[in-house]
């Protein structure tokens, strides 16, 4: 799913499930998510799915979206929850937990941004160059992406 698709998908989850707040639509909480009917929203039933477990991982403690001690041990539950991958585990700890060495090396535009000057990459071997980036790959993301024009400023918001 494209971070694009993912925006409007959680546009979709807070104006159907959300609750009002004092700046506008709150997001679903995890508990509501864990048992929402999300086929209603157009989503499939993998995806559906996925949703709902990533609720009740939250709900019972077994995930916590607020900080992670260990970011490699958030990344591997996050990516425990079938339909989760690796990019989305990575991206979920950069933007959401404001990991510092988060670093989606899967992700097309870094792949992109890093191969034009080194050659054609593989996430693999994106991932080993970034090494020298740590820890602060997240913050290189965030070059990569602006630099290549995949990050658009707009209102205070990114991406």
């Amino acid at each position: 799913m494209t971070v694009k698709g993912a925006t409007t998908l959680a546009g979709r989850l807070a104006a159907k499930f959300g609750k009002p707040g004092e700046f506008g639509l709150l997001f679903p909480t995890a508990a509501v998510l864990a048992e929402a009917d999300l086929g209603s929203i157009g989503l499939t039933r993998a995806r559906a799915n996925t949703l709902r477990e990533l609720g009740r991982a939250v709900c019972c403690g077994r995930i916590s979206l607020e900080s992670a001690a260990d970011p490699e041990s958030f990344v591997a539950e996050l990516t425990a929850i079938p339909g989760i991958g690796e990019w989305t585990a990575q991206y979920v700890a950069m933007r959401a937990l404001g990991e510092p060495d988060a670093f989606p090396a899967g992700d097309l535009g870094l792949l992109r941004a890093v191969g034009e000057a080194e050659g054609r990459l593989t996430p693999r071997a994106l991932e080993q160059r970034s090494a020298g980036w740590r820890p602060w790959r997240a913050y290189a993301a965030m070059h990569l992406w602006m630099m290549s024009g995949q990050v658009k400023i707009r209102k205070g918001m990114t991406r």
